[in-house]
């Protein structure tokens, strides 16, 4: 029985985010030597899913996982990722068994990482409870990917005993960052927590914008690491590949 395993991405110019989409995709092979394992892209970068997808298709695979290499239900993961499946299942008779796992936010144990992610950096703060959290994410249209966001900032608070929160969707438009972050920052402690998988961007432009635009407020933020343990990461994959 041929099985197979396509890890799809969202794609990015930055040459850090390509290597850690390799990185993941190395590790997503070395625990699952039974299936063949690709990446596709949804843009920018190349292989594109729809090419990778049409060598499953070709190739006569009796199990096919679509697995999505993204930590929320937004638009990508509910419209363009089936969007495109769909559209390559009407151009062959015989197809395998495709099945879907969901996105990272999914996985129960998702919390986990978050949290060991901000433990180092909540040593470092005296009093919790005047300290908020910025909870950081790519920009979404999608309500139910917004309400998993904010969902995961109240927990992050409650978790850690944090005076408020307050969510932050960003583009790549710097100015817009800037200003929101002007708003968001005051004298409360502030930890500002990305929710990316992969560098990109998105996180250099914050990144940026906190450097050289907060130089006022350096002393009353904390800037946490993006999601980066692959490892843990895979393992929550495979969980779900597993069901």
């Amino acid at each position: 029985m041929r099985k197979g395993i396509l890890l799809c991405c969202h794609g990015s110019r930055s040459n850090e985010g390509i290597r850690d989409t390799n990185k993941l995709l190395r590790i997503l092979k070395k625990t699952n030597k039974n299936y063949t394992v690709k990446i596709g892209y949804l843009e920018i970068k190349k292989p594109t899913i729809k090419n990778q997808l049409e060598f499953f298709l070709k190739k006569k695979f009796n199990n096919l996982l679509i697995v999505p290499g993204m930590i929320f239900s937004g638009n990508h993961v509910t419209k363009d990722i089936p969007k495109i499946i769909n559209a390559s299942k009407k151009k062959f008779k015989k197809l395998p068994k495709i099945k879907f796992t969901p996105p990272l936010i999914k996985s129960k144990n998702f919390f986990d990482i978050v949290q060991n992610n901000l433990m180092k950096n909540l040593k470092k703060i005296k009093n919790k409870k005047k300290t908020k959290i910025i909870i950081v994410a790519s920009n979404t249209v999608n309500t139910y990917a917004k309400s998993q966001i904010n969902f995961l900032a109240k927990k992050i608070v409650k978790k850690n005993k944090l005076n408020s929160y307050k969510t932050l969707l960003i583009t790549l438009n710097k100015d817009n960052i800037k200003k929101i972050l002007n708003k968001s920052l005051s004298n409360y402690k502030t930890l500002i927590l990305p929710i990316f998988l992969f560098r990109g961007n998105l996180l250099e432009n914050l990144k940026s914008v906190l450097k050289s635009n907060m130089k006022a407020n350096q002393n009353n933020f904390i800037l946490s690491n993006h999601i980066n343990n692959y490892k843990k990461v895979v393992s929550l994959m495979n969980d779900m590949i597993k069901k």
